[in-house]
Parts: C-alpha cells; sequence; structure tokens
C-alpha cells in the first residue's frame, strides 16, 4: 500500500494504522494525524487505519507556555 506522508510517497502494509506508522516514522512523534479527503481534513484516531493512497499530514500539537 502506498500513502502520501507530509509529502512524501511512503510505501506500508495493508491496514496501518495510525499507531504503527508513528513507530515507522519517528519523525511524527506525537503530532497529530490529519488525513485530506474530499469533504476536507480530519482528525485521526490511533487505531484508525490508513487507506490506499491516503493524503496524510502531521501537525504538532500546540502547547502553551
Amino acid at each position: 500500500m502506498r500513502a502520501v506522508i507530509n509529502g512524501k510517497l511512503v510505501d506500508l502494509p495493508n491496514g496501518t494504522t495510525v499507531e504503527e506508522l508513528r513507530t515507522r516514522l519517528p519523525e511524527i512523534g506525537n503530532d497529530d494525524v490529519m488525513e485530506e479527503g474530499f469533504s476536507g481534513t480530519k482528525p485521526l484516531k490511533e487505531n484508525e487505519a490508513l487507506k490506499e493512497g491516503s493524503k496524510v499530514w502531521t501537525v504538532p500539537k500546540i502547547v502553551k507556555g
């Protein structure tokens, strides 16, 4: 399965969840994972699986200091 993660085409096993994506790509860290679709952008939960051809972006969490 292929997906676009932060603008890069990445090969992933079928049914990869957000949690597995974090272990595969450590640069994501604890960022919020957003999926771009026809109805707009929506945040993905840890147990949601990515689909073939998904366009995914990560957004750092906002920390107030």
